[in-house]
Formats: structure tokens, sequence, C-alpha cells
């Protein structure tokens, strides 16, 4: 009976991991859609509203909802408190703030990079630069998008198959 009742908690367990797993790549990919969202109004505040980044993150800030939402918000306030820091230092603080980002190393640090550059520029630069992040964040969550379907199903079937080897190898 105990036996019994361990094997069923292992399985549970592998089950629990592989939603786990796959509930965070498609975390990844609404974060990634949730960022081109920023961008995407930064760009029209800077480019035609021709906003200040204050402006454009504070009015970016109240279109989004949820984290991206509140750390645009975030960044306008610090923007705005004058303290003498450069934008790309208030940016770093506030990404390394950020908790958890279901970003892969490579995301996270284009992240950065992208708001290193964004302060330093003139209009026409931080277009282009706007521009290029776009780019590379509709590229990384087409690549997920595709991927979707087959890493759910390894994230899903993995930890299943070794929990139910596990339980046979006791058993």
């Amino acid at each position: 009976m105990i036996k019994t009742a361990g094997a069923v908690l292992v399985l549970l367990g592998a089950a629990g991991l592989g939603n786990f797993f796959s509930a965070r790549f498609s975390a990844r990919i609404r974060f990634l859609e949730e960022l081109r969202l920023l961008v995407f109004f930064l760009k029209g505040e800077i480019l035609y509203a021709n906003s200040s980044l204050k402006e454009a993150f504070f009015h970016a800030g109240e279109r989004l909802e949820g984290e991206i939402g509140v750390f645009s918000q975030k960044v306008a306030e610090r923007i705005g408190e004058r303290q003498g820091m450069a934008f790309g230092q208030i940016w770093e603080e506030e990404t390394a703030a950020l908790k958890n980002l279901p970003l892969s190393g490579e995301e996270f640090c284009q992240l950065k990079e992208f708001g290193r550059q964004l302060g330093y520029l003139d209009r026409q630069m931080q277009e282009r630069i706007l521009l290029l992040y776009l780019e590379q964040l509709e590229r990384a969550a087409d690549s997920l998008r595709e991927k979707r379907r087959e890493a759910c199903r390894l994230y899903l079937g993995l930890p299943l198959a070794a929990g139910l080897f596990f339980v046979i190898m006791v058993y």
C-alpha cells in the first residue's frame, strides 16, 4: 500500500515538473510578446508623439498590464527623480530588479543592451535601436512558437517517462 502511494506520488511529481517547464516555456513566449508591445509603444511615443523617454515610458506603462507595465512605470519614475543617473544605469538597475524573468541568457543580455543604447542617442538613432530590438524580439518569439509544440511535448513526456522508469525499478 505504501509502495503504491509512493509510486503515485512520484508520477504526480513528475507530471507536475513537466507542467511547470511547459508553462515556463509558454510564459517566455508571452513575455517576449509583452516586451515587443512595450517597444512598439515606445516607438510610437518617441517618433510620432515626439515624447521624451520619461513620457514615453509613462504612457507605455499606462497601456500595458502586468509586470511589463509596472516596469515601464518604474523606469519613468526613476527618470523623473533626476538623481543625476544616466538612463543606461537606471535601465540596468530596473531590469536587474525584475525577478524570475522567463528569458534565456541571450535574451536578457539583449534587453539590457537595448536600454543602454536607447538613452544615449538622438531621435534618429533611437528609432534604429527600437526597430532593431523589435526585429530581435519578433525573431525570438517566432522561433519559440515554432518549437512550442515539440518542446511542450518533451517537457511533459520526459519527466513522466523518468518517473515511470523509477517506479518500475523500485517496485
